[in-house]
């Protein structure tokens, strides 16, 4: 509205073209997420005072804006850095003939910019997402930012309408709504876009077995992206079916017959609402995953919980596509008796643990224990951040001093605050705070608060959900030799080596702002030597996947632009 008219050939246009996706991409987060999206802090090398509330050598200074170059690199490539905090976009000449440009932009890709902002905005969310611990850690990134990027498709009204048109209704063939990037992919050599969301390696079959042999990452991911998509096309089939049956239509027998322009209005209508209700999923699902080390598994029971948290009552079986569509690409939970909706959704805690424990926090009064108060005072970005830094900083200091009740949070959270309050013998290779005892013998563990944000989501039928959701992660050296591992794990006097890669622990903790409660513990246990010794597998063989799974790093050495080589020429 009010800009200068689409023009490959005005750098002007260029960047009000990737602004404004960028924006309609960060607006979809905000709206799914109920918050406002903060970026990724930088980590400045210093070391604080010794009595500040959280001392550590990596302190991290908010970022306030996401910086965007549309002319970045001249060469097939775009991605988010995260050393720079900005979206970095590549053009470059094109030998094909059917990319309809002779030089190619991709800031001028919807797809391109929808998702490279998502890695930038995911990586705000959980900063540890990038650093390999699993094929599925390495390719969730990905993924996610492919299915945000697809979702959006369905946002331009014109190209859904004129593809329901043309199939007579049905989204499930190969089109554009499935492809991502076409002219991108035409243009470095490829027959078609640069990744589809229709099966595209069994023919439009799902297949169980495929993700076994899968590691490359973004090969991997499009299993998941997969997955997503076919739930997205049983829900817009179930909303659809009595609008077909009205006009005697049956698109799934016989050529695709051409449709009254009002039923293709009413379709696209449908396609834009199922779409935008599966990607609300997807993205509420962020708050709902562990810290570190993420499964898609677990991507599964997130979306199905949070889903049900806010609406308890599902109409139109949205949880049950998404459950049957992973179910058929093997994609499953693997500490759930069955894949039954009620038995995907994480457990709440039993343990009596409230908010009240926690001294310090700094909360909007409108979002505590007040339903009266429906409109909180606006905050800019920064404002946001400032009090969720302060935040940060109040629950660093309860997580290091606290004491009374501590046994049990440190049960329920899966990390050592304190290693006599420990159950079991603690490993003695966990991260401790360096040497800021005041003289006294250093044993306190290190946490590392990542985010304390408050969250409030409106439902389809009234449903007032808020929330405070905060990430704690912890550190501990992992080794390649088992033995090594043994014996630093035990050996507290011992000379400590310096680890082989790091590994680490850490829980997303949901509390329940109208009464209190802690609502869920989503944990990875610093403890869970069977996890440990998955890590160190994996690592090991990492060779394996070549350039694109070593560049994410992992180790004492890992790469600061892990997204850089993965995008290069995929």
């Amino acid at each position: 509205q009010d800009g200068l008219a689409p023009s490959e050939g005005d750098p002007r246009f260029h960047q009000q073209m990737v602004f404004a996706v960028a924006m309609k991409t960060i607006r979809a987060f905000e709206r799914a997420l109920g918050r406002t999206v903060l970026w990724s802090p930088r980590r400045l090398e210093q070391k604080r005072k010794s009595d500040a509330a959280e001392p550590r050598d990596e302190v991290y200074q908010p970022v306030d804006r996401l910086r965007i170059y549309p002319h970045a690199l001249r060469e097939p490539n775009a991605y988010y850095s995260p050393e720079k905090k900005a979206l970095l976009f590549g053009y470059f000449r094109s030998s094909a003939q059917d990319t309809g440009a002779s030089w190619v932009f991709t800031a001028l890709s919807h797809d391109v910019i929808a998702h490279e902002t998502t890695h930038a905005i995911l990586d705000g969310l959980h900063r540890r997402y990038a650093e390999a611990t699993s094929v599925d850690s390495l390719a969730f990134h990905e993924a996610f930012a492919d299915i945000v990027a697809l979702m959006s498709h369905f946002t331009l009204g014109e190209a859904v309408y004129h593809a329901i048109s043309k199939s007579g209704g049905r989204l499930d063939a190969r089109t554009l709504m499935s492809g991502l990037a076409g002219q991108f992919g035409a243009a470095t050599g490829r027959a078609g876009p640069l990744r589809e969301a229709v099966d595209a390696k069994t023919g439009g079959v799902p297949d169980p077995t495929l993700l076994l042999s899968l590691t490359e990452p973004h090969e991997r991911g499009a299993v998941l992206v997969s997955a997503v998509f076919d739930a997205f096309l049983t829900i817009y089939r179930r909303r659809t079916a009595d609008l077909l049956r009205i006009a005697d239509i049956r698109p799934d027998t016989g050529a695709p017959r051409d449709l009254h322009p009002d039923l293709a209005s009413r379709l696209t209508k449908e396609a834009a609402k199922s779409a935008d209700h599966v990607l609300r999923m997807c993205i509420r699902a962020l708050d709902y995953l562990p810290p570190v080390d993420v499964r898609f598994g677990e991507f599964l029971r997130a979306i199905v919980t949070a889903d049900a948290d806010l609406v308890p009552d599902d109409p139109y079986g949205y949880r049950l596509a998404m459950v049957e569509a992973f179910r058929c690409r093997g994609i499953l939970p693997t500490d759930c008796l069955s894949l039954a909706v009620d038995s995907l959704l994480w457990e709440p805690p039993d343990d009596g643990l409230t908010i009240d424990d926690i001294p310090g926090l700094n909360l909007n009064p409108a979002f505590v224990r007040d339903r009266a108060a429906d409109k909180p005072s606006p905050l800019v970005r920064a404002q946001v951040a400032e009090r969720a830094e302060a935040n940060r900083d109040a629950v660093a200091q309860w997580l290091r001093h606290s004491d009374g009740n501590a046994e049990k949070w440190q049960k329920a959270c899966g990390v050592i605050f304190n290693m006599k309050l420990f159950d079991g013998k603690a490993p003695q290779t966990v991260l401790r705070w360096p040497g800021r005892n005041r003289g006294r013998p250093d044993t306190t563990p290190a946490v590392e608060v990542h985010q304390v944000r408050t969250t409030r989501r409106a439902g389809p039928d009234g449903q007032d959900i808020r929330q405070l959701v905060i990430e704690i992660t912890q550190r501990r050296r992992g080794f390649f030799d088992r033995d090594s591992q043994a014996e630093q794990d035990r050996d507290a006097k011992g000379p400590a080596r310096d680890e082989d890669f790091v590994f680490r622990g850490g829980a997303t903790l949901i509390f329940d702002l109208l009464n209190g409660k802690l609502r869920y513990v989503i944990r990875k246990r610093i403890n869970d030597d069977a996890r440990l010794e998955e890590q160190r597998d994996f690592l090991c063989v990492r060779q394996r996947l070549g350039t694109l799974g070593i560049t994410y790093g992992g180790g004492a050495g890992h790469s600061g632009e892990p997204f850089a080589m993965v995008h290069r020429g995929v």
